[in-house]
């Protein structure tokens, strides 16, 4: 093995740890509406099994609020009650729950 292999080896070992030793960065929100934090603004780290997730609500075409969080076993999906539509939405890069 020459010494450029050695490098390279020892740069890609180094930077996978890193990334795994930093991990998944989330926004937090408690209360979000019109792409404004309204309340409880933060940024949580993702445990593992856990990515970042938004969860909105609308009532017909008109959006109420959204929540950001880190979600443990994030599915996306829809619910609808009583008229409201309630959308799960799960990513896995760092911020991609944005406002």
């Amino acid at each position: 093995m020459n010494l450029a292999t050695k490098i390279c080896t020892l740069l890609i070992v180094t930077l996978s740890f890193l990334w795994f030793v930093e991990g998944l960065t989330c926004n937090v929100c408690d209360f979000s509406k019109h792409s404004r934090c309204k309340s409880g603004q933060g940024r949580c780290n993702a445990k593992h099994g856990q990515s970042c997730s938004t969860i909105s609500q609308f009532y017909g075409s008109r959006h109420m609020s959204s929540r950001q969080l880190c979600m443990t076993h994030c599915k996306e999906r829809q619910d609808y009650h009583n008229k409201i539509l309630t959308y799960y939405m799960c990513c896995n890069k760092n911020l991609c729950n944005s406002f």
